[in-house]
């Protein structure tokens, strides 16, 4: 990949024309000098009574460090919400230019546009000043795919990566490409793998240009004494928070193989949390709220996503047992052949003369419910409504069924009918998912311990689509549980 090689005055291009010809506020003391210090208003009493260094330069070098790149290619931030405030307000010209998001992404990029009334663009186009990238993806956890990253990068405009996580990623930061690729800037924290979200600091790696441009822009003193002062102590300990992240990231492991264990779909995570798929997912949320447990819906970005940051061991252990309440564990039963008898002449159960409770039906499914499985009938019925198949007749066994289930406690919690003919092509018929997809997405459902039972290949296959075991009966044949 050959990245376009934007010169010093390219990137000036970028650069508002009223930032450009800025002359910035000049701080009392911005060259650190020393003495008798009479030149800012300070009150002279005091421990904190001195205003702080305007540019963090010991902080800036301590980063610089750390990253390895030059203390000039830094700057702190207060948070790095500051730095996506900073790079708008220098470049975007408001009403005219606009950002381009790669989506699902971190909300402050649109909401730092809108403030500054900048367009959030569809796609990139010539007035596009600035590409946010998020890698590892916030709230997906996913790295984006290097060569991706590198193309974005041959656009004129200046790509803003997004390395808040990437402590926690299997890939190195791409902050050592800074002086080769002029239009990449990054973003990191010590919010996340360094523990230390309350201090608020963020930092800006880019181009020195860049860098003096922000500088320009940015408030006079906007990172505080105390927060310079923290921000150097935690860094001089890079061990602790290397252990930190790989007890994260060992209980990340921990927690994702649980989730699955419950049947949820979860999203490849390289950060600190797991983004997860679940029926009824706000739902879920607010569940999880009254038993003590707070994690982030995601539902607007995704189908039914969860988004739950990882914790130490006990406080993962309360979410996984209190997410375990949350759900609950199906039994889907098919009908004919598998709970009453199946005529094998005509195979329609249309009059109570044909009614038969199967063996061990009853009893089994007693048995279910006492081990706290709901039970949702799942059956295909050739064209109920039809002349060949009157829907009164088809109901007069069903509803006497439904009654005998109740009467003996094995009440059924969902049933569902397909009626139509195999030649219809219907979506909802086995194997297809068409009766249930609405009630899979709006229940919270266990699907590591659900299952189907029935008696045909496509009872099986239909279990394999809704992502839950399947068992397969003879054809009137005693009910027996399978072994879960």
């Amino acid at each position: 990949m050959i990245i376009n090689d934007l010169k010093q005055n390219n990137l000036e291009q970028l650069v508002r024309p009223n930032i450009a010809n800025l002359t910035s506020y000049e701080c009392a003391r911005y060259n650190d000098a020393k003495g008798i210090l009479l030149d800012a208003n300070e009150n002279p009493f005091g421990c904190l009574n001195r205003y702080p260094d305007p540019m963090a330069n010991d902080l800036r070098a301590a980063l610089a460090d750390y990253i390895g790149v030059k203390s000039r290619q830094v700057l702190a931030c207060n948070g790095s919400d500051e730095g996506i405030d900073l790079l708008i307000r220098a470049l975007c010209e408001p009403g005219q230019d606009n950002v381009f998001v790669k989506k699902p992404s971190y909300g402050m990029y649109e909401v730092m546009a809108n403030v500054n009334n900048v367009e959030v663009a569809e796609s990139i186009n010539d007035s596009t000043k600035i590409i946010f990238l998020c890698s590892p993806n916030n709230p997906s956890g996913e790295l984006l795919d290097m060569q991706e990253i590198l193309a974005y990068c041959e656009n004129n405009a200046l790509v803003v990566l997004d390395e808040a996580y990437i402590e926690f990623a299997s890939v190195e930061s791409l902050a050592c490409e800074i002086g080769r690729i002029k239009n990449l800037v990054i973003l990191r924290t010590l919010s996340k793998a360094w523990g230390a979200a309350g201090i608020r600091l963020g930092y800006v790696i880019a181009d020195e240009f860049v860098i003096n441009v922000l500088a320009k822009v940015k408030y006079p003193y906007n990172v505080n004494t105390l927060t310079q002062n923290e921000a150097l102590k935690i860094l001089s300990n890079p061990n602790d928070m290397k252990k930190q992240v790989e007890t994260i990231l060992n209980e990340r492991e921990r927690v994702e193989k649980r989730l699955k264990e419950f049947g949820l779909k979860v999203f490849p995570s390289e950060a600190n949390f797991l983004l997860f798929e679940v029926g009824d997912a706000s739902n879920v949320k607010k569940k999880l709220e009254t038993l003590g447990v707070i994690i982030r819906d995601r539902t607007g970005d995704f189908k039914n996503a969860l988004r739950v940051s990882i914790g130490t061991k006990d406080k993962n252990d309360k979410f996984l047992d209190s997410l375990a309440k949350c759900l609950i564990k199906v039994a889907f039963l098919d009908r004919d052949g598998a709970l009453i008898f199946e005529p094998q002449d005509d195979f329609q159960v249309d009059s109570l003369e044909k009614y038969k409770i199967l063996d061990g039906v009853i009893s089994g499914l007693q048995e279910l419910k006492k081990r706290g499985y709901k039970l949702v009938m799942i059956t295909n019925q050739n064209g109920i409504g039809s002349d060949s198949f009157p829907e009164e007749d088809f109901l007069l066994v069903q509803n006497q069924f439904l009654d005998d289930m109740k009467k003996n406690g094995a009440e059924f919690y969902k049933v569902f009918v397909c009626p139509h003919f195999p030649e219809a092509n219907c979506e909802c018929r086995k194997p297809k998912t068409g009766m249930v997809d609405d009630f899979l997405a709006n229940t919270a459902i266990n699907l590591g311990e659900s299952f189907v039972m029935g008696d045909r290949d496509t009872d099986i296959q239909f279990a394999e689509n809704i992502g839950v075991r399947g068992f397969k009966m003879r054809t009137n044949s005693e009910f027996l549980i399978p072994k879960l």
